[in-house]
């Protein structure tokens, strides 16, 4: 695909879904954990003309370096063949950031190049710079799937309400979650899977509940069953992120949590140990949590 006059043919949809609407709108879209509301919203960011620039020129360096590192296999060697220098320097400064606090499985990240104000901005570190939308269609297909997975309670509230003595749909395990939001995902992404297995690793194959290829997005759903249960589930989710990477579409994985009777005590703590970047091999993906109702 072609933004801004360039071509970037190694990066990720989601990144080119980025590059598009900083074209169309000088902006681009992201989702943040809201403590006070306790739930993750959609918000727009505006970015400045020379921020602009800076993203682009970014985005050109890491679809470079995308290139450099399938051709040579080696991330290390592949940033010092990157033909912008100034961008080199960069990444390099924030590797030895990362080792040096101990986050190694953000070395090479998109945040690496395109440096520590924008990351800033593009992260959630700067609240006054955020438009906060919940209704508004910005032509962004991630964003229709944000609406869907923050509507889901309302969905399930009316068919536990039938009219006409129809039998009422009960959410009671978890794949009365996984089947309903199945079937609201797959009215808007004809492309998505229900129960799709990895490729092998270790020796097994993990199962993934929702595969939407479209958009390189994945949808772990997990019920809550218990207090007890609730003490679990953190390891269960860390222990399914280990595997999953292997999937050819996952570049953004979501932990979509059914906590029905609040037995998560700390929802925000959850969601800050889970959700982030992470990095596996040659392999790198967003995790997102999202916990209801």
């Amino acid at each position: 695909m072609k933004f801004f006059n360039r071509r970037f043919p190694n990066l990720e949809p989601h990144f080119l879904d980025d590059l598009r609407t900083l074209e169309e709108e000088g902006a681009i879209y992201a989702q943040f954990w809201q403590e006070d509301d306790n739930e993750s919203r959609f918000c727009r960011i505006r970015l400045t003309p020379a921020e602009i620039v800076e993203y682009v020129e970014a985005s050109c360096a890491y679809d470079e370096f995308e290139a450099l590192c399938r051709k040579n296999g080696d991330p290390d060697i592949a940033l010092m063949k990157l033909s912008n220098r100034r961008i080199r320097k960069r990444v390099q400064d924030y590797n030895e950031w990362t080792i040096s606090i101990g986050q190694e499985d953000t070395l090479f990240c998109f945040a690496a190049f395109i440096g520590d104000d924008l990351e800033a901005l593009v992260c959630g570190g700067k609240q006054d710079r955020y438009e906060y939308i919940s209704q508004t269609y910005t032509g962004d297909r991630r964003f229709i799937l944000t609406e869907i997975l923050e509507m889901f309670p309302s969905a399930s509230e009316h068919l536990l309400k039938r009219g006409g003595n129809r039998p009422c749909y009960r959410i009671d395990v978890e794949q009365d979650v996984r089947d309903l939001l199945f079937s609201m995902v797959k009215s808007i992404f004809p492309d998505a899977r229900l129960e799709e297995h990895t490729r092998l690793h270790a020796g097994n194959a993990k199962r993934i509940d929702i595969v939407i290829p479209g958009i390189s997005t994945l949808i772990e759903v997990k019920f809550v069953r218990n207090s007890k249960h609730a003490k679990r589930v953190a390891d269960e989710l860390k222990i399914d992120f280990e595997s999953y990477h292997v999937h050819d579409n996952c570049k953004k994985l979501i932990a979509y949590v059914w906590d029905r009777n609040r037995e998560l005590t700390d929802r925000s703590n959850f969601v800050n140990d889970l959700r982030g970047l992470r990095v596996k091999g040659n392999n790198r993906f967003s995790v997102d949590v999202i916990i209801k109702p």
